[in-house]
């Protein structure tokens, strides 16, 4: 009992506590090596802050203390910025111009507190050390539990495919243009018709599909895309919480089509933000949702301020140039990449056929470059609902589809090539964020043999690999019914 009110084991078993809480929460979507990679810069962290207390107050004990309750609202203040923002009474310290300076009085106060009371110090250690490891064993407990029930995410209704019937395997290029309007969209609600990137396609041997998304947000489009059927019913679509995205991304990594692809003896190109089981995504971040590492560190204190008010930084008389061109401009950096891949892949001549799947972020936004491929300033990046500013990134966005169209059937003439976006512009300033234009996507494809014949074109994203299994591999997959399902996205990501 003496050694717990000397040795400040609770500031270990902190670290401990959070990842094993933070696992529990996102079991199945947290790799091992992710977790002990946060806990070893913690603890580095944590060990610099407690030598430079310890050098001004020359107490090991107080320096213990303060480090804790530092660290305790540092690890876990998106918790408790979410609380205060979701209890009334609270409410008014919900703004950073409060809630700082509140912090900041607060921390002042209680290293005051600690200063006064050093005949606590021993009693608070003891507190602290038993506290934390009654925490650690309660979610170690949790977390055996989840190992033990874990069951991956089952597709309720997988396609009948006969593998039998396929003979021709051209390799399949499908890229995926994350938030591209359709064309109905852009005509009537930007004035701009898209008629030179149409006329290309065409000419490129592309046909323009009829259809529309079904989703107007992308982790359930793209489930609903790549398991040609719908999100189950049982999901809640209305304020959405992070396990229900997780529950899309359970569904994306063992997605049916990747899975037929590889039956068929395709190698898998992952080059998305998505898992496919075998296949990790190429990306371990992204400006949209939190993957990963992210699920885990998103709610500590500077990981929230940047995702809050980062662009205080980004722009105006305090910004920092090394801050900026780190932050803002990372998702653009994944694009060039994306691009990079996809035209090595189709120079690179291979004896087993590939399914690519590329996810851009183009033109959703942020809005990194305008038209001609000029880095947009700060403000313009971030006016997400500036139509001009995304017509503009849009109009750029055709430069890159022409390029890799055109580098594909250059080096890949054979292959078949899918232009797709998961939903169409969303941002149009409406009473609930609803619009119908949501819907309005691209969708073309060019499959060089192919026999139409009795299935017509699907009239939406959920149909199209049912369509292209059909026409392209000889098979005879029935369509669902066309539908839309407007899904509200807000607090998902807090």
């Amino acid at each position: 009992m003496s050694t717990l009110k000397k040795i400040p084991f609770f500031l270990v078993l902190l670290v401990l506590f959070f990842c094993l809480h933070g696992s529990v929460e996102n079991y199945g979507y947290l790799h091992v090596k992710e977790v002990i990679k946060i806990a070893a810069f913690i603890l580095l962290g944590m060990a610099v802050f407690f030598a430079i207390v310890w050098l001004f107050t020359k107490n090991y004990l107080l320096a213990a203390l303060i480090t804790i309750f530092v660290f305790i609202w540092y690890l876990f203040f998106g918790a408790a910025h979410d609380l205060i923002k979701t209890t009334s009474f609270l409410h008014f310290l919900s703004a950073y111009a409060v809630l700082l300076p509140v912090l900041l009085v607060f921390n002042v106060a209680v290293i005051w507190w600690l200063k006064r009371n050093p005949q606590l110090y021993q009693k608070l250690f003891l507190y602290l050390n038993i506290l934390f490891l009654l925490f650690c064993v309660v979610d170690g407990f949790f977390l055996l539990k989840k190992y033990s029930n874990y069951q991956e995410v089952k597709i309720s209704n997988p396609v009948s495919f006969n593998f039998s019937e396929v003979t021709d395997k051209p390799n399949v290029y499908f890229l995926l243009f994350d938030e591209y309007a359709g064309y109905k969209s852009l005509q009537d609600s930007f004035g701009f018709k898209n008629d030179s990137l149409y006329q290309f396609l065409q000419q490129q041997q592309f046909t323009v599909m009829p259809g529309f998304s079904n989703y107007d947000f992308t982790p359930y489009s793209m489930s609903s895309v790549l398991n040609m059927q719908y999100v189950p019913q049982t999901s809640s679509n209305q304020m959405l919480t992070q396990s229900d995205i997780q529950h899309r991304f359970g569904e994306i990594r063992n997605a049916q089509v990747p899975a037929i692809f590889k039956q068929m003896g395709y190698t898998i190109e992952n080059y998305s933000v998505f898992d496919f089981k075998n296949n990790p995504a190429l990306a371990q971040t992204n400006g949209l949702f939190p993957i990963h590492a992210a699920l885990l560190t998103n709610k500590i204190f500077h990981k929230r301020l940047v995702k809050d008010i980062g662009w205080w930084f980004v722009t105006g008389k305090f910004q920092i140039p090394f801050f900026k061109k780190q932050v803002l401009y990372k998702d653009d950096d994944y694009n060039k990449k994306v691009v990079n891949l996809v035209l090595q892949t189709a120079k690179n001549k291979t004896t087993t056929p590939s399914f690519i799947y590329a996810h851009l972020f183009l033109p959703h936004g942020q809005y990194f470059r305008d038209s001609i491929g000029a880095l947009n300033s700060p403000e313009q990046i971030s006016d997400l609902a500036n139509k001009s500013i995304y017509l503009s990134y849009l109009k750029y966005t055709n430069k890159v589809i022409k390029k890799l169209v055109s580098n594909i059937n250059a080096n890949d003439p054979n292959s078949i090539v899918i232009i797709m976006s998961d939903h169409g512009f969303y941002d149009y300033n409406v009473l609930g964020d609803y619009h119908p234009f949501n819907f309005d996507n691209i969708c073309m494809v060019k499959q060089p043999a192919s026999d139409s014949g009795e299935f017509g074109l699907p009239a939406s994203n959920v149909n199209f690999f049912r369509y292209l299994f059909n026409t392209a591999y000889k098979q005879n997959i029935p369509y669902v019914k066309d539908s839309t399902v407007f899904v509200i996205e807000d607090g998902a990501f807090k």
